[in-house]
């Protein structure tokens, strides 16, 4: 009887929380990735947080530092989709950019040069021009196909001079299904293990200027 009642439990916390997901998908709602969902979280959960970046439970698991905390005035898509979990929560985050050629040249170029630097070591994105559609810079592929994972990209399309970003926790088929871009690889295995650009991000410097080319 133990037993029976510990899985409807169980599965009453399961649908609830699932029933509590969240979704944006307009451009004006940019900013729920930082201040709306700091208040779904404060709403929901104790203690409260005055962000969700940073690494551990319930967390984004990421500083998202190339996705800019101002909304970007050539913003042109956006999706954002979350779903709270036991220890963790789902999150999905896509938005598109597209740019005058000279700031995309620019935005590109510093893309190309961005590093974080720790004392003595560098750590700069993975290049890929092999498993995605367009040119993509990699800032995290952790954990794939697991509980933790995070994935956390930027893509270039040249020939349109847009920006996609890309990052999500174990909810990348939620953004393939509602963004005008392929973000999926063609095979999701294609490192030999875990990177992210920031194991070394305390103490670390870096310049993010090419972001403004966004505004």
């Amino acid at each position: 009887m133990k037993k029976f009642l510990l899985i409807l439990i169980t599965i009453f916390i399961i649908l609830t929380c699932c029933s509590c997901s969240k979704e944006r998908t307009d451009i004006s709602d940019y900013q729920y990735m930082y201040d709306g969902m700091v208040k779904e979280w404060n709403k929901q959960s104790s203690p409260d947080r005055d962000t969700l970046l940073g690494f551990g439970e319930y967390l984004y698991n990421s500083h998202l530092l190339l996705f800019p905390r101002e909304t970007p005035s050539t913003l042109e898509e956006y999706y954002f989709h979350w779903t709270p979990g036991i220890d963790v929560d789902g999150y999905a985050i896509y938005f598109s950019c597209t740019l005058s050629e000279d700031n995309y040249i620019d935005f590109s170029d510093g893309l190309k040069d961005f590093k974080l630097q720790n004392g003595e070591k560098e750590t700069a994105p993975l290049y890929d021009d092999t498993h995605f559609d367009f040119p993509t810079y990699i800032l995290q592929w952790t954990e794939v196909n697991k509980k933790w994972e995070v994935l956390e990209y930027v893509m270039l399309d040249n020939q349109n001079r847009t920006v996609v970003f890309v990052y999500t926790m174990s909810e990348l088929e939620y953004i393939e299904k509602n963004s005008a871009y392929n973000v999926t690889p063609t095979e999701m295995h294609f490192l030999d293990e875990n990177f992210s650009i920031y194991d070394n991000f305390e103490d670390s410097t870096y310049d993010i200027s090419f972001l403004e080319c966004l505004k």
